[in-house]
């Protein structure tokens, strides 16, 4: 209502129950606390004089027989009184709500006619007696009972029917709808039931849904409150968009999967969105309440909480801390987003910014922190605000410790330390150590080469000629504001800007899903509308292969030979050799992840794991395959005086020389290499490798397989976690695929990358 909520006295209750009609029946209850025990709390009332007590909306005597059960949530409450409205029983009305408020502290029930009223005296509002819950914390927060909004359960939107929105039901008649959706229910009797019904609420089961009369459809989706009475029983037809919404919030995984079609998401008209009560919503704070502070965008959100004037020194610290965090999210440029924004609509930037703030932002000193590529998903603009920070983190007496290669990062550093020479098996030594300048002047560091200038990435002197369009129209999601561009095919195409500008919303949000569903149908349209946004010139390709930086494996049976598909070939080739055809195996003999081939010791793991008492686990060797994951009979099968086990002890580049001539086994291999990916071993976890390791192997895997020149690559970040030797290497595959008729688009911040656009 707008009024303040202050304390009532207990004489405003009497005054509330006396206005009543004399004769009247009330009851005077005391909520109880049931920490110390049912039985016991029972046990000292009976003990007090009480009679009554009323447990779950049932009344019961406190000598007989209770049935109550501490597994479910149980509301208790002391029945202190019962009597009738009179002026001779005011005194005795008073002495009740006296004894309820003292014994539920300050808190009581009225119960009249079968009616409760709740009464906080402490917390009420004084023209009408309207009384609340103590707040606490849980009262601001969406995912508690005490804070949620109850329509929409703290999600901030509801479900209702769509199927306006699909053509084909629309198409469908009544009778045919019912019989699709209730398909495994739809005998002769039901289908029967159901015409029976449409015919006492007058909709025509056999006319089309987009043919029938307006209030016919609006019985059908709505329902009605008519009473429809059938073989003994009553009931009303509740509609379908009704039960739909009410099934796609409560129902099974697997069932609201089955439901995702038929309904569609609305924002809760109760909360507004805002997934709080309305006692939530109704504090305010210099005149905000909560969700309008969160709202708020943070470069605003900060000089808010810095403004506010606190009567009370209890909250000096909280204000504190909420202004260092909100400081430090503005200083890195998240100054544009709000506090109520949902993580999903976040970009790979934003995240990695939002996950810092959350540690770095506490302004702790005297701590060790330890980054790893603090920089990923960052444009320079962003960088240079992050630096700026680490540098203050730095000052207030911190140790920061970063693993980077991002050139504008490794110039704040205060000292240096370069490994190499290379990666993997010739990697492991420091090759420099010191200043930046020490580090530029150092002959045998390959980075201070490159920071140096005595190494360049090159730039291409010649850029190439589009040999088409992939055209936008009207892209329109999340940050994207009405955009039409024009995309050059059969070229390298760099989207770039600083985080939550649009980039990921177009490449893998727009262009990739329109692309998707063009190539979906078989005669492939040129042309695809897809969330509003026009899609034209997808004609052009054949094929998609999106490289992101999802994981490709998280099991410890998949590893680098599995995933190229190089152990299929080994295993075919183990498999003719002389002296498996003579023991009888087959291919799956020579596989780790086949029970025919793995060691049973281990299962196919190479190593085992002992449970130690008070520790974690360890794992160690298995001593019966000492860690080649195959059974004896396999390991006896060599060829090349050596065994498929030692095969895979391999790196790529051993594995070159080393392995059997076989044309498709030397493809694969030679595109690991071009890659930059020669020291991984063959038998090494997909698990273990790096984000940047896992998006080159996947790109190897797609490059050794045969394609058409109509390809469209979609990389996303392809640079992440890579040196620039690294990154010259994948530029030379960029520019041999585009050489080749593919078209290639990324997301990028690496200005080397960027240079090398067309």
């Amino acid at each position: 209502t707008g009024e303040r909520i202050e304390s009532i006295s207990k004489e405003f209750v009497l005054d509330q129950v006396m206005q009543l009609p004399e004769k009247t029946k009330v009851q005077i209850l005391a909520p109880l606390d049931l920490k110390e025990g049912f039985e016991t709390l029972t046990d000292r009332l009976l003990r007090e004089g009480f009679i009554r007590i009323r447990l779950n909306g049932e009344t019961y005597e406190l000598d007989g027989e209770i049935p109550f059960d501490k597994r479910r949530k149980n509301e208790a409450m002391l029945v202190v009184d019962r009597l009738m409205v009179a002026e001779k029983s005011k005194k005795r009305i008073y002495d009740a709500i006296d004894t309820a408020a003292k014994m539920a502290g300050n808190t009581l029930v009225t119960q009249i006619e079968g009616t409760d009223t709740f009464y906080n005296l402490a917390f009420a509002v004084p023209s009408t007696g309207k009384s609340y819950s103590p707040i606490t914390p849980h009262t601001f927060q969406f995912n508690t009972q005490s804070g949620m909004c109850f329509d929409c359960m703290g999600l901030g939107y509801q479900f209702g029917a769509s199927l306006q929105g699909h053509r084909v039901i629309m198409r469908m008649s009544p009778y045919a709808l019912f019989k699709k959706i209730w398909k495994d229910y739809a005998s002769r009797a039901n289908l029967k039931f159901i015409e029976e019904v449409f015919d006492i609420l007058g909709i025509d089961p056999d006319t089309p849904l987009e043919k029938l009369p307006g209030d016919q459809l609006q019985l059908l989706l709505g329902g009605s409150d008519t009473l429809i009475e059938k073989k003994g029983y009553s009931f009303t037809f509740r509609g379908l968009g009704p039960v739909f919404a009410e099934l796609a919030k409560s129902a099974t995984t697997s069932l609201k999967e089955e439901l995702a079609p038929w309904v569609n998401q609305i924002t809760c008209p109760s909360c507004e969105g805002t997934r709080l009560n309305p006692i939530a919503r109704s504090v305010k704070l210099e005149g905000l309440s909560i969700s309008e502070v969160c709202a708020l965008p943070l470069g605003e959100a900060a000089p808010f909480i810095d403004n506010i004037v606190l009567k009370d020194s209890i909250l000096d610290e909280t204000v504190a801390q909420l202004g260092h965090r909100l400081k430090f999210l503005n200083q890195i440029g998240l100054d544009y987003l709000s506090l109520d924004r949902a993580a999903p609509t976040l970009s790979g930037g934003e995240t990695q910014r939002i996950r810092l703030a959350r540690q770095l932002g506490s302004w702790l000193t005297g701590c060790l922190y330890v980054l790893d590529e603090p920089t990923i998903g960052l444009h320079p603009h962003n960088n240079d605000l992050l630096n700026r920070s680490l540098k203050e983190l730095c000052a207030q007496g911190n140790t920061l410790l970063l693993v980077e290669h991002d050139p504008l990062t490794i110039e704040i550093a205060d000292k240096i330390i370069d490994f190499g020479p290379e990666a993997g098996k010739h990697g492991g030594q420091i090759m420099a150590m010191g200043t930046l300048e020490e580090i530029k002047k150092n002959k045998n560091s390959l980075t201070g080469a490159y920071l140096s200038g005595r190494k360049t990435i090159p730039i291409p002197e010649k850029r190439r000629e589009a040999k088409g369009i992939l055209k936008m129209e009207n892209a329109r999601l999340h940050n994207l504001r009405n955009l039409s561009l024009d995309i050059p095919t059969g070229v390298i195409t760099c989207f770039t800007g600083v985080s939550g500008s649009g980039k990921s919303t177009l490449m893998n949000d727009l262009i990739r899903p329109a692309v998707k569903q063009s190539l979906a149908k078989r005669k492939n349209p040129d042309v695809v509308t897809y969330a509003g946004c026009k899609v034209s010139g997808i004609s052009a390709f054949d094929k998609m292969l999106v490289i992101n930086q999802n994981p490709i494996g998280t099991t410890a049976r998949a590893d680098v030979s599995t995933y190229s598909d190089l152990s299929t070939s080994l295993r075919r080739h183990f498999a003719e050799l002389p002296e498996a055809k003579a023991r009888g195996l087959k291919p799956k003999h020579f596989s780790h992840n086949h029970l025919k081939g793995m060691c049973t010791k281990c299962w196919g793991l190479g190593k085992r794991k002992i449970e130690m008492q008070f520790l974690p686990p360890i794992r160690i060797t298995c001593d019966s395959c000492n860690g080649y994951r195959l059974k004896p009979l396999s390991l006896q099968v060599k060829t090349r005086e050596m065994h498929l086990g030692q095969m895979l002890e391999l790196t790529v580049e051993e594995a070159i020389e080393k392995l059997p001539p076989i044309p498709k086994l030397l493809k694969i291999l030679e595109t690991l290499v071009s890659v930059g990916l020669g020291y991984l071993t063959l038998g090494q976890e997909i698990a273990s490798l790096s984000g940047g390791e896992a998006q080159r192997l996947r790109l190897a895997r797609e490059l050794a397989k045969r394609s058409t020149g109509k390809t469209l690559y979609l990389f996303d970040e392809p640079t992440i976690g890579l040196h620039s030797e690294d990154i010259l290497k994948l530029l030379k595959i960029f520019h041999a695929l585009v050489e080749k008729g593919k078209t290639v688009l990324m997301i990028e911040q690496n200005l080397d990358i960027i240079q090398n656009a067309d």
